[in-house]
Parts: C-alpha cells; structure tokens; sequence
C-alpha cells in the first residue's frame, strides 16, 4: 500500500527519517519519495539525512511566540541543544524533568497550533509536493506529549482530512512513565484529538519499549521496531514482485482492517528457517523430484510453525500494550519463501486469532519474497479499546490538572485556567476523544539534538516556560458504551471524514 509520510515535529522528523532508510534497505518502496517533515525548531533537521532538504519544512520562523536556538558562533561555541547524554542516572524521573527544551514552541500545544494556523498558505504550498496520485492513504507521524508534533499536527490532520480523499492515518509516540507530568497531559488531549479525526492511530508506548532503561537509551531500537512493523503493515507487496501468490496480501485487506477507525496495535515475529524445517525440506524434494507423497506431512508441521509464529506475534511486545480480544478486526500477514506457508498454516494462523481476539474478523494474506531466510507474522488489532495505558496517561493527567488548580506548591507549573486552550472545541483529558491538539513525544535516531524526556521516537521540545493547558472537573466521559475510562476509541462517524 503506498502511503505519504508526514512528519510532524522531532518524534515525526526522526521517524520518518528511520523510515526512508528502512524502505531502501528492505526493498519495499511504500513512499516512492512522498515525504514531507514539519518542524518548528531546525535541530532535528541536521540528522534527518535521509529526508531530501526540499522536503523539510520550518514553520514560526518570524512568529513571535517561536524561540529560535541561539547561533552556536555567538554563544561562545555551545550550540545550546540537549543530547541524549546524562538521561540516566539515581534519579531518571529528575534528570527527564530539569531537561525540558525551550525552543521552538516550548512544548506548547497551542501555541504549535497558533503557528500552523498562521503558516496555513506555506503547509498547503508544502502538501503540494505529495502526489496523491500515486498514493492510497497518508500517515502522519508524530509524538504526543510535547508541542509542535499535535499542534502543529492537530492542524495538518484536519487540512490533511479537508484535501484528501483517501485514508489518513498517525502514528504518535506515547511519553514514557519517568516523563515529566505535563507531557501525560498534552498526550491525553492529544489522543483526544487525533482519534475522531484520523482513519486509524497507532500509538507507540515507550513506556513498553524502553523495557526498564532511560528512554534516551532505547531510541535507536524503538526508532527500529517502529520501521519494521510500518513496513511489514503498508509495505507488503511493495517489494519487486517476483512471485505470485493467490492468498497475497492486498491493500483493500489493510485499508478494510482498519476502516474501523479507532486505536490500532501491532504485533511482530520473525522465524528463522533451517534446512530442517520442514516446509524448506519439502520443497528441496520437490525441486529434486521426489516429493510426491510426502506433501501433507510438511504441510502439517508447516502449520504447527505457523501456529507458534502467530502466538509469539500476538504476545511480543505490542507497539501499543493492550487487550488483544478488545479488537475489533484482526488481520495477519506472512512474509516469507514462497510455499513457505501452506494454505493450512494460514488457516491454523487464523483460527488461533479468531479464538485469541474474540472475533471472526480476520483477515489473512502473504508476502512471498523469493530467497528470504526468515517467515516473519505481523498481527495488527485494529480498534482496540482495552488499552491500560493510555488510562494510566489520562489519570495522571487529570491528577497533573488538579494539582495545578489547587496550587499545592505555590506555583502554576502547568498553567492557570485562564490559559486554557481556546480554540473551538478545546478538550478535557477527563473526557474522551475530542477536537484539540496536544504532544509531542519523541525518539532519536542518533542522539543527536534530542531530548531525553521525550518518547518513542525522537525527541520534540517542552518547554518549561510555557503555561498553556486546559480546564477539568475531573468528569468522565459522557459517551455512553462509546467510551471505555473516558476515551471513546469507536469514533465512527465522528472521525471526520
């Protein structure tokens, strides 16, 4: 499936950056060089080499609320942008929350989206770039937990929806636990935002994927694991094709998957072959011409290995931690030898999904690669509503909130409630999905200009200066059976196509 990729911010910068590289070293062509990154702060531009410079776009430039970073000649050498360096140590929680970047938006949500609004005529000159002609959906990459990726990209999303036609879809880093308050807030009215207005959004859990280490030290493998299940979702059947098969995965399966809308996750298992393999030995037979008989016995330990695939798959680590039976449609995909998997083991595959997810949507297809070494499984859950993960950033949030209102420490660390968002429909974190933009989690490819308190990803400004947020009564959400602890996943028609 051929998507545009959007990049939003130092998380969506650096992500889609990954994923230019991965597409060139995997042989899938899913972009054909329909790439575009947005950023209101040019340091994470520098290590996005993959991305073309006509492709990368400042906003805020001369708006007033923008801080630039200082030139590295007039400030004595120093070049005034945080590393990935020091984000460990006693106190990972301390050093993430004293690390906070300044520049660009400072973190601000709104301000991130006074600014698009403002270069509105430079993003639509910029969109022009992308040919929708030779592209089926668009995926905007950012994070959600600091200012420009869903303040800036709260706007793109919504021009994004206005221009096109076809599937838009994010892919949004969710901060890690050890991040600072205020990012858990801007990512709970993030997610509001983006989940009535996108086809489909795939949050990324850092909280999941730094596996106990300081998120600074985990960006290069999250920033890896999030190409390769990108790519073995849309990529499929994007590689040359060298080989025919009738169970090959089609777009329309992606697209009808995740036509649900809602919150998605992805799953990912890679399985080895050997020569003792029974599905390889068949086929070394075959070519020999004595494999006659013997089919049905390879065919029956093939899909015992397909089976094992698919289970390792549903329970990897998920790139968004959930309850696999709160999916709503499941599809699956093979990729692999061709006649590697028989049409048993995609059946077997099947049938263990069907009674793992508790639904009968599911759907199943293949990716022959001639001369692979490897069967690899991708699960994808679409709109999945158990997500204990997302709770947990909505609690906070409201917790961060009510701190706030009730002054505990004599300060307003996240802004007073005249601050409030006061765009049309500007969201609650008590409540679920709504209109607003917020956050911008990151990860790093390199390290390089990143900051260490953002997520999966990158690493996008927050600024400690900044004082926006919104009111709450800490209410829950009103939706009825659409939502689940306040968030309502089951957008529907309120997606805003």
């Amino acid at each position: 499936m051929k998507l545009a990729f959007v990049g939003v911010g130092d998380a969506g910068t650096r992500i889609v950056d990954r994923l230019v590289r991965a597409e060139r070293a995997s042989g899938r062509s899913v972009s054909d060089g329909n790439v575009l990154v947005f950023n209101t702060d040019d340091a994470a531009f520098e290590a996005a080499t993959a991305v073309p410079d006509e492709r990368r776009v400042l906003l805020g430039d001369t708006h007033p609320a923008v801080r630039r970073r200082p030139d590295p000649a007039e400030a004595g050498g120093a070049d005034g942008a945080e590393t990935a360096d020091g984000a460990g140590g006693a106190d990972e929680t301390e050093a993430l929350a004293s690390e906070i970047d300044p520049f660009g938006v400072g973190g601000d949500p709104d301000t991130g989206a006074a600014v698009a609004e403002a270069e509105l005529p430079e993003i639509r000159r910029a969109l022009d770039r992308i040919d929708e002609t030779e592209v089926a959906g668009t995926m905007l990459v950012t994070g959600l937990g600091g200012g420009t990726g869903t303040g800036v990209g709260s706007v793109l999303l919504e021009e994004l929806n206005s221009i096109y036609e076809t599937p838009v879809y994010v892919l949004g880093a969710l901060p890690a636990a050890t991040e600072p308050d205020r990012r858990a807030l801007t990512a709970a009215r993030g997610i509001r935002t983006v989940v009535p207005l996108a086809d489909a959004v795939f949050p990324v859990d850092n909280e999941a994927w730094r596996r106990g280490d300081p998120v600074a030290e985990r960006y290069d493998a999250i920033n890896d694991a999030i190409a390769a299940r990108v790519l073995a979702l849309f990529g499929a059947g994007e590689r040359d094709p060298e080989s025919v098969s009738e169970l090959r995965v089609d777009p329309a399966d992606v697209t009808r998957t995740l036509e649900v809308g809602g919150v998605a996750s992805i799953g990912h298992a890679t399985h080895e072959l050997t020569p003792d393999d029974a599905g390889v030995v068949t086929r070394l037979l075959r070519l020999l011409g004595i494999a006659d008989a013997p089919e049905s016995d390879g065919a029956e330990a093939d899909a015992a290995t397909v089976k094992r695939l698919v289970r390792r798959a549903l329970e990897s680590t998920l790139t968004l931690p959930c309850s696999v039976d709160s999916a709503d449609r499941v599809l699956v995909i093979l990729s692999g030898p061709p006649d590697a998997v028989s049409r048993k083991g995609f059946e077997t595959g099947r049938y263990l999904l069907e009674e793992e997810t508790e639904t009968v949507e599911v759907l199943a297809g293949d990716e022959p690669v001639p001369g692979a070494t490897e069967v690899t499984a991708t699960v994808v859950l679409s709109n999945v509503t158990d997500v204990p993960r997302i709770d947990e950033i909505q609690r906070r949030a409201v917790a961060a909130l009510d701190a706030s209102d009730a002054g505990d420490d004599g300060t307003t660390v996240l802004g007073d409630a005249a601050d409030a968002d006061t765009r049309p429909g500007a969201p609650d974190p008590a409540d679920g999905p709504g209109d607003d933009a917020a956050g911008d989690s990151h990860a790093s490819e390199d390290g390089q200009t990143g900051n260490p308190t953002d997520g999966a990803a990158g690493a996008e400004p927050d600024g400690a200066s900044s004082e926006s947020t919104t009111e709450t009564d800490g209410s829950a959400s009103e939706d009825g059976d659409r939502s689940v602890h306040g968030f309502d996943f089951t957008a529907g028609d309120d997606r805003g196509k």
